[in-house]
């Protein structure tokens, strides 16, 4: 068993297994999680279950090779132990530290617009895997004295409703609150709308949604991401009517293809009477080299319509697109066959 794997009421578990009394394993647990997040730990343990912790359990974090864009942005490409190469972004912001996790190396879904879908999907993560990707975040964080992350995005590589065991499961060892200690309320996890899992994931989940909409006519959102070829936009709505919480409704910005007045109110009716919050994402360089950002001025007026009806719309800025860290652009093993990543941290080359 990997450490990455375990909440602490699952090492207590294990503890208790081997002869640990209740207070004994609790403490043990806490101990062991906390050492993998990095924190300091002052644990009464008893020296043997530590022993045995440290010899039956997995404690390995995979090694990275991180590129830092010009705007802080730090792309890593992880390598997992099986040689498997998948990509996580560290995100500065003001108030805040994001982490962009992958879930899938490669993926099925096949968006038009997304570098990850090149590569078709590869396997599965699992949850040591993903919890492993933001161990190896923070630590590289921790080294160039930056704060701690504090928020979780699963908008990496792959469809995390497609792993929605391993997800959650590692959703809950990053908000244990004697490991890594992320918030449940700042861990969101993003889906194209694979609706049966959607209703899932709200059954059995704490933690926020985000739904990659990118465009309310079925016709056009079949162009744009195969998985609506699946379940319509009636039945996504439906979907998201039963979240118990607010949603986050994710449309990226396509020059010409969903920027215009008439998509903003396709856009507006698709959200009436639901409880959401609109990002638009202004297109990022990726593998359809026909398709382009509008200008920021047609952004700023497609939002001002979203926002003049009322609906919660924000602009969210490229973050590591020099570096092809941005929304989009995780290109994974792909991006090793096409050029070498750079070893170290350092200015992005210039394009």
């Amino acid at each position: 068993m990997h450490v990455g794997s375990l909440t602490t009421e699952k090492l207590a578990d294990w503890a208790r297994a081997r002869g640990g009394s209740a207070a004994g394993a609790r403490e043990l647990a806490r101990a062991v999680a906390g050492r993998f997040a990095g924190r300091s730990v002052c644990a009464q343990a008893s020296r043997r279950l530590l022993d045995a912790a440290e010899r039956e359990l997995s404690w390995s974090v995979p090694s990275t090779t991180p590129v830092e864009d010009p705007d802080g942005t730090v792309r890593h490409a992880v390598s997992l132990a099986d040689g498997t190469l998948v990509e996580a972004v560290a995100i500065p912001h003001p108030q805040r530290s994001t982490v962009c996790l992958s879930t899938q190396a490669g993926c099925a879904r096949g968006c038009l617009f997304c570098e990850t879908g090149r590569l078709g999907l590869q396997r599965q993560l699992a949850a040591e895997e993903i919890v492993g990707q933001f161990a190896a975040v923070s630590r590289h964080l921790a080294s160039l004295g930056r704060p701690a992350p504090t928020n979780v995005v699963f908008m990496g590589m792959g469809e995390p409703l497609d792993n929605l065991e391993a997800v959650l499961a590692a959703a809950d060892v990053l908000s244990d609150n004697a490991g890594f200690a992320v918030a449940p309320k700042r861990i969101t996890v993003s889906t194209v709308g694979v609706v049966p899992r959607m209703r899932e994931f709200f059954r059995r989940g704490r933690y926020r949604l985000a739904v990659s909409l990118h465009a309310a006519n079925d016709e056009e959102r079949k162009a744009l991401l195969p998985v609506a070829r699946s379940w319509d936009l009636a039945a996504l709505r439906g979907a998201i009517a039963e979240s118990p919480d607010p949603v986050l409704v994710q449309w990226t910005l396509i020059a010409g293809v969903n920027d215009s007045d008439r998509h903003a109110g396709e856009l507006l009716a698709f959200c009436a009477g639901l409880d959401v919050r609109v990002n638009l994402i202004p297109l990022n360089p990726g593998p359809e080299e026909k398709l382009r950002a509008p200008s920021m001025e047609r952004v700023r007026a497609f939002q001002k319509l979203l926002r003049d009806a009322g609906l919660r719309a924000l602009v969210r800025l490229p973050h590591g697109q020099e570096v092809g860290g941005a929304c989009g652009q995780l290109a994974g093993a792909l991006r090793g066959r096409e050029k070498p990543l750079l070893p170290v941290i350092g200015k992005a080359p210039q394009r």
